[in-house]
C-alpha cells in the first residue's frame, strides 16, 4: 500500500512528457447529439411591457435556441412566442433588462453580455424578429455590461446605464441616436458621485434624467443623482444603513416631481423639495428578502413592488420573494408569494423582476422562482394570483453528466441529469444516424430523479439504473426500464441502514443480480462524515447490504460504482476516508472488505471520484481529481500486491486537469479518459480534454473542447467500442447549450 520504488522519478518524466504532448494538434471531434438547454427561455428577471392589445413582452437571461437568453411576447390567449433567441455571439448575451416599445412595433433592449467584446449590446428588433444590433460594448471608456434597459425621447434616442466601464471602471450614463452612435453622458468616478448603476433611467418633462447608482456615495452604499444636460450631474441622496442602501432599482416620479424608489431593504420617497424619507422597511417575515426592483404607483397613490428571495439562513414566510402593496397610509401587504422552483440543472437564481399594470389595475410580473424555469403571472385588483405560464424544461433532457453504453447494434444509451417535463432528468436512446428516443422521463416523485450516472444492459435488452434523489424517502433508487420504456423501481433507498444516494450506476453478474454503491446513508451514519454502502439487489429488488462504510480507514463516500471479477470480488473507490483523500477497496464475495490503497492527497493524488478497471493481471486503474505532482489529479495503477503507480499527473494547462471520471483501456494497453476543465481554449478554467496515455506515460490530446457547438466539461469520462471508437457526452454548453453526445477517434 506505498508507491512503487522509483514511482518519483517517474512523475517528474511525465511532466516533461506533458509539455510536450500538449502541443499536439488534436483531432476532429464529431458531435452525435446535442441536448437543448430550456429551448423557451429560463430565468426572466426582467420587467414585462404591455401593449393595447394585451399582449406580454419580456426576456429571459437564460434558455431560448443557444442557452444566451431569449426575448417573447405571452398573448392574451395564452400563446408563447420566441422572438429571438440570443446565440451569445456579436448579437449579445444573457439580458437581465426589459424592454420598451415604440408606435410601429419595434422593440429595444440590453444585454448584459455578448457583442464583439463580450461586454453587452444596445439591441432592436422588429415585430418579425429581426435583430439589428445599434451599440456594441467596448469595455473601456464607453461603459460595459449593462444590467438596465433603455428609455428613448420623441426623437428616438436611447439613453441607458452601464455597470461598468468609463473613465474609472465605475460605470456611465450614455445615449444612443438613431445612427447607432453612442454618446457617453457622464462617467462615474466611484467616489462621492457614486459607482456602478445597475439601475435605468427616467426623464423628466424638462429633460433631466434620474437614476441610482448600487456603490459610491458618502457612505459607499449608492447614491440618488439627477442628470442635467447643460450643468451635469447632482447628487440628491448618499444611501447608507440603516435607511436604505446599495440600490438595485431606479425611481419613478408622480406629478408633482416626488421620486420613489427601493433601497435593498426600505421602500423610500424624496420629494419635491429635496426630503428623503423612508417610507416602509421591508420586512423578512412579510415580504421575503431584499428588493431588486423598484416601485410602481397606482392613481391613488398606492405603491407595488417585488421582493427576492431571503438571503441566508433567516426564516420567512416569503422564502422565494412576494409582491407587495404600500398603501398612502403607510400599510404594507403582502399579496402574493413566489411558490419556488426546482432548480437542477436548470435556470439559475436571480432577482425577481418589477411589475406592470394593466387598464383594470391587475398586475403583471415575472419570476424564475415558479414552474419549471420560471413563470409569468398576474396578481388582480382583488390579490388573487393566477400563473399565465410556465416556462418548461427541455423535453428531450438537458445536461447529461453520465458516461454512455453502447448496445450490440451501436446504439447509444444514457440519462440526462436535467430535462425532461419535471426537470428531473431521462433516459435516452440514440440511434447510429444521430435520431434521439427519450425512453424513460423522470417525474421527480417515487421513480427517481436527477440521475448522475450511466446504465447497464442485460441480454434481454432490459435497463438498469440509479438516480441520486426521489424514490419514497427522496434518498433515490435503483430502477429497471424495460425495452418499452416501462419502469420498475427495485429498491427504493431510505436514508438509513440501506444507504442514500447513489451517485455511481450498477453493474449486472450473469444471474441477474445487481451490484452498486451509494454516496451516504449506511450503518454507521451517526456522525456526519461521508459514509455510504455496498449493495446487492437480486433480481426480485431485494437488497444485501455488503458493505457500510464508517467514513475512517475503511473509507468514505463512494461516488462511483463497483466492478467484478470472476471469483466475486468487488473493487470500488471512495471519495473520503482513509487518510483523509479516499481509498480503493475490495470487497470479497463473503462481504469481508480490504483496503488496498489509502491516497495521501501527495503525489499519488486524492479523491478518487471515478471508478476503476481491471486488466487480466489483476491491475486496477483508476483517477484521483486532486493534488498530484502537477496538482491536478493523477492517473495511477495499482497491482495485486498494492503498489501505486502513478502513470500520469495532471497540471493546468493544455493537458487537462481534474479528471471526475475513469479511464478505459484498450488492447495495446493505452489508457483513454477525460478531464473535467483545462484545455486549450473557451472557458474561464478550461473547458476540458480526451486524452490517452500510452504505455510509455506520454499524454496525448485526442480533444480539447471550446466550450462552442462541440460541448465543454466532460465530466462522465468514456466508452471505447471495438472499433476504437470513443463515446462520451459533455454535460455543458453544445449548439442547444444543454450538453453533447460526441465521438472520437483513437485513430485519427
Amino acid at each position: 500500500m506505498r508507491f512503487k520504488d522509483g514511482a518519483w522519478s517517474r512523475v517528474v518524466g511525465v511532466y516533461l512528457t506533458f509539455v510536450f504532448a500538449a502541443a499536439a494538434q488534436p483531432p476532429a471531434e464529431t458531435v452525435i447529439h446535442s441536448f437543448r438547454y430550456f429551448p423557451q427561455g429560463a430565468a426572466p428577471y426582467a420587467t414585462l411591457i404591455r401593449d393595447e392589445s394585451g399582449n406580454l413582452y419580456g426576456t429571459t437571461n437564460q434558455g431560448g435556441a443557444y442557452a444566451a437568453g431569449a426575448v417573447f411576447v405571452l398573448a392574451p390567449s395564452g400563446a408563447y412566442t420566441v422572438l429571438y433567441s440570443f446565440t451569445g455571439g456579436s448579437d449579445g448575451a444573457h439580458p437581465y433588462a426589459g424592454l420598451i416599445r415604440d408606435s410601429a412595433g419595434n422593440l429595444y433592449g440590453t444585454t448584459f453580455q455578448g457583442g464583439s467584446a463580450g461586454a453587452g449590446v444596445v439591441y432592436k428588433l422588429t415585430p418579425a424578429g429581426q435583430e439589428t444590433v445599434l451599440y456594441t460594448f467596448s469595455g473601456g471608456v464607453d461603459g460595459a455590461n449593462p444590467y438596465a434597459g433603455v428609455i428613448s425621447d420623441p426623437a428616438g434616442n436611447l439613453y441607458g446605464t452601464a455597470t461598468a466601464g468609463g473613465k474609472s471602471n465605475a460605470g456611465v450614463v450614455y445615449k444612443v441616436d438613431p445612427s447607432g452612435t453612442e454618446t457617453v453622458l457622464y462617467s462615474f468616478t466611484g467616489g462621492a458621485d457614486g459607482a456602478n448603476p445597475y439601475a435605468g433611467l427616467i426623464a423628466d418633462p424638462s429633460g433631466n434624467l434620474y437614476g441610482t447608482t448600487r456603490g459610491g456615495g458618502q457612505a459607499s452604499s449608492g447614491v440618488l443623482y439627477k442628470l442635467n444636460m447643460s450643468t451635469g450631474q447632482t447628487v440628491l441622496h448618499s444611501f447608507g444603513p440603516p435607511s436604505g442602501e446599495t440600490p438595485m432599482a431606479g425611481v419613478i416620479r408622480d406629478p408633482e416631481g416626488n421620486l420613489f424608489g427601493t433601497a435593498t431593504t426600505v421602500i423610500y420617497k424624496f420629494s419635491a423639495n429635496g426630503h428623503y424619507s423612508v417610507l416602509h422597511d421591508l420586512p423578512v417575515g412579510l415580504t421575503g428578502g431584499p428588493a431588486s426592483a423598484g416601485v410602481i404607483r397606482d392613481n391613488q397613490g398606492n405603491l407595488y413592488g417585488t421582493t427576492d428571495p431571503v438571503v441566508g439562513p433567516i426564516p420567512s414566510y416569503s422564502p422565494f420573494g412576494a409582491v407587495y402593496k404600500l398603501n398612502t397610509v403607510g400599510f404594507l401587504t403582502a399579496l402574493y408569494s413566489f411558490p419556488g422552483a426546482p432548480q437542477s440543472g436548470g435556470a439559475a437564481t436571480g432577482p425577481n423582476g418589477g411589475l406592470v399594470f394593466d387598464p383594470f389595475g391587475n398586475l403583471y410580473g415575472a419570476t424564475p422562482y415558479g414552474g419549471i424555469g420560471g413563470m409569468l403571472y398576474q396578481v388582480d385588483a382583488a390579490g388573487h394570483p393566477q400563473s399565465l405560464y410556465s416556462l418548461p424544461a427541455a423535453q428531450n433532457g438537458t445536461t447529461p453528466r453520465a458516461p454512455v453504453t453502447v448496445g450490440p447494434a451501436g446504439e447509444i444509451y444514457g440519462t440526462t441529469t436535467a430535462g425532461g417535463a419535471a426537470n428531473a432528468g431521462i433516459v435516452y436512446k440514440i440511434q447510429a444516424d444521430g435520431q434521439q428516443t427519450v425512453l424513460y422521463t423522470f417525474s421527480g416523485g417515487d421513480d427517481g430523479a436527477y440521475p448522475q450516472a450511466g446504465v447497464a444492459l442485460d441480454s434481454s435488452g432490459n435497463i438498469y439504473g440509479t438516480t441520486q434523489s426521489g424514490g419514497a424517502a427522496n434518498q433515490g433508487v435503483v430502477y429497471k426500464l424495460t425495452p418499452a420504456g416501462q419502469e420498475a423501481v427495485l429498491h427504493s433507498f431510505t436514508g438509513g441502514v440501506d444507504g442514500a444516494n447513489p451517485f455511481g450506476g450498477v453493474i449486472l453478474d450473469s444471474s441477474g443480480n445487481i451490484y452498486g454503491t451509494t454516496f451516504s446513508g449506511g450503518a454507521a451514519s451517526r456522525t456526519g462524515l461521508p459514509e455510504g454502502v455496498v449493495f446487492k439487489l437480486d433480481p426480485s429488488g431485494n437488497e444485501s447490504l455488503l458493505y457500510s462504510f464508517t467514513g475512517l480507514a475503511d473509507g468514505g463516500a463512494p461516488a462511483a460504482g463497483v466492478i467484478l471479477d470472476s471469483t466475486g470480488n468487488l473493487y470500488g473507490t471512495t471519495v473520503y476516508g482513509g487518510f483523509g483523500f479516499g481509498v480503493v477497496f475490495s470487497i470479497s464475495a463473503a462481504g469481508q472488505e480490504s483496503v488496498l490503497y489509502s491516497f495521501t492527497g501527495e503525489a499519488d493524488g486524492g479523491n478518487p471520484y471515478a471508478g476503476l478497471i481491471r486488466d487480466s493481471s489483476g491491475n486496477l486503474y483508476g483517477t484521483n481529481v486532486n493534488f498530484g505532482f502537477g496538482g491536478g489529479g493523477v492517473v495511477f495503477r495499482l497491482s495485486s500486491l498494492g503498489d501505486l503507480d502513478v502513470l500520469y499527473s495532471f497540471s493546468a494547462g493544455a493537458g487537462g486537469n481534474s479528471p471526475f471520471s475513469g479511464v478505459v483501456r484498450d488492447t495495446a494497453g493505452n489508457l483513454y479518459g477525460t478531464a473535467d476543465y483545462g484545455g486549450n481554449s473557451g472557458c474561464l478554467f478550461g473547458c476540458g480534454v480526451v486524452y490517452q496515455i500510452t504505455p510509455s506515460r506520454q499524454e496525448l490530446i485526442l480533444y480539447s473542447f471550446t466550450g462552442q457547438a462541440d460541448g465543454g466539461n466532460p465530466v462522465a469520462g468514456v466508452t471505447l467500442d471495438a472499433g476504437g471508437n470513443l463515446y462520451g457526452t459533455a454535460g455543458q454548453d453544445g449548439a442547444a447549450g444543454g450538453g453533447v453526445v460526441y465521438h472520437v477517434s483513437t485513430n485519427p
